[in-house]
């Protein structure tokens, strides 16, 4: 049985894990991109170079976001179906923040053939993760059906999200601030620490000063590796920034001091798509398991 693998840019995939991917699916992988406009003009997520939508919107550029589009995932179905795929497992950015999740199974009821959608509760490091999941799955022959549930499951039990804004007005502008609103009338005093439960956007707590945020996401990265740990799979933590800058101080920062507390660190650059929503200034961790 060969199977398919389609899921959307807001994994922000790196040259090499796309390989992988394509690697193990026998080429039958795509990737759905979202669009981010700027000040009117539309890019594709990933077209844009970091650091510069993050100066635009610093600059005070008007910046939106549009969903992969039903059309567009229909037609990533229809390429794979025709080089051979005979199932399609989509896994997509959480259905809280987007309607891409619900594009994805519109299209996938025009077509006869077996396509299963998992939306994934989350974005970004974990959405990554969640597609080597979906990856060991395919590598192992097991079925669609299969691969969803575990994916599923993994996404409930083995990822932990948080991430610090600069501000909530990026959030509350797009409608994707959630039970986090409940910070809004003290936003001139604190510094939000925000997180993914059942993939809308939740408080995780609020603190004065950036240096306490990071501090805080320290301890929260720690606790949700003691949560989430077994003996038999590794823990490790993804720092996540809008300019893509590994050498930012706050990304420097939260890796030593995660690091010193025992936990191995990568980086990935937060996608437009979420940049757009967050703001330039936001800097996020993900906790997860190995596959």
């Amino acid at each position: 049985m060969r199977v398919g693998l389609v899921t959307d840019s807001t994994a922000q995939l790196s040259a090499a894990e796309e390989a992988t991917l394509r690697e193990v699916t026998g080429d039958l992988f795509a990737v759905v991109p979202l669009t981010v406009l700027v000040g009117g003009v539309a890019f594709a997520d990933g077209e844009l170079d970091p650091g510069e939508l993050c100066q635009k919107m610093d600059e005070g550029a008007e910046v939106s976001t549009s969903m992969a589009t039903p059309a567009q995932f229909a037609n990533a179905y229809a390429t794979l179906l025709d080089h051979g795929a005979e199932e399609i497992i989509t896994v997509t950015m959480s259905g809280e923040l987007s309607g891409t999740r619900d594009s994805a199974v519109a299209a996938a009821q025009n077509e006869e053939s077996l396509i299963n959608v998992v939306d994934s509760r989350t974005t970004s490091a974990g959405l990554a993760g969640a597609l080597s999941i979906a990856a060991a799955g395919i590598s192992q022959g097991h079925d669609v059906a299969s691969i969803a549930g575990t994916v599923a499951d993994w996404c409930a039990a083995e990822t932990r999200t948080a991430f610090a804004p600069e501000t909530l007005e990026h959030l509350r502008r797009g409608g994707r601030i959630g039970a986090a609103s409940s910070l809004l009338g003290r936003a001139l005093q604190i510094v939000p620490v925000l997180g993914l439960s059942a993939g809308a956007v939740a408080p995780l707590g609020r603190v004065r000063t950036r240096t306490k945020a990071l501090e805080r996401m320290v301890a929260l990265a720690g606790d949700a590796a003691a949560e989430i740990a077994t003996d038999e799979q590794e823990v490790y933590v993804e720092i996540q920034h809008a300019d893509g800058q590994p050498s930012h101080p706050d990304v420097v920062t939260l890796r030593e001091k995660i690091e010193a507390a025992g936990l191995q660190t990568t980086f990935r650059t937060l996608s437009a798509i979420i940049t757009a929503h967050v703001g330039s200034g936001t800097i996020g961790i993900t906790v997860q398991t190995r596959p």
